[in-house]
């Protein structure tokens, strides 16, 4: 789980016997962020290893106004890697959920526990990672930080996605 969790549809999730997320309305901030979640929707890409690795997400609302995602990653033309990603109230605050690959069993929640500059997100009873940063660089860029310790090592994965539109990369 450890590259898994910060990659970007369609997860309605439903926490045992908690309410259903809240609707986030459409071009609202949430919870007075600074930093809206509108600014996720979109395709994304982050390019590495001289090409050979393309980390991709997609968010996007569904039907009930919850933000979902998909994150997956590409090596070569195969797909070595599938997470679907949501943002949902649970206990009146906002979390990442993340289920990873099909049928991956319940979603992991990191709660919201920064949102002026960025988006930072966190759950430090998970094994790995136990924080996950949104950082804006510009409308069309993000800096994706992953990160927390694991029996004992410390680790951190950088992601920075560029926005795609119509299958070309926005600089």
């Amino acid at each position: 789980m450890r590259q898994a969790l910060p990659l970007l549809p369609l997860l309605l999730i439903a926490c045992g016997d908690h309410k259903a997320p809240n609707k986030v309305e459409e071009n609202s901030p949430v919870q007075g962020l600074q930093v809206a979640v509108e600014d996720l929707f979109g395709d994304w890409l982050d390019v590495q290893d001289s090409g050979r690795t393309q980390v991709h997400e997609h968010w996007e609302r569904d039907p009930n106004g919850t933000p979902v995602g998909l994150g997956y990653v590409l090596s070569g033309k195969d797909t070595v890697f599938i997470e679907h990603l949501a943002l949902v109230r649970h206990d009146d605050t906002l979390n990442y959920a993340v289920s990873i690959g099909h049928d991956g069993g319940g979603p992991v929640l990191f709660k919201l526990t920064h949102d002026r500059d960025s988006l930072v997100f966190e759950n430090p009873q998970h094994d790995m990672p136990q924080r996950i940063v949104y950082i804006p660089n510009g409308r069309n860029a993000w800096h994706v930080i992953v990160s927390g310790t694991n029996k004992g090592r410390t680790s951190t994965d950088h992601y920075r996605f560029k926005r795609v539109i119509d299958g070309n990369v926005i600089p």
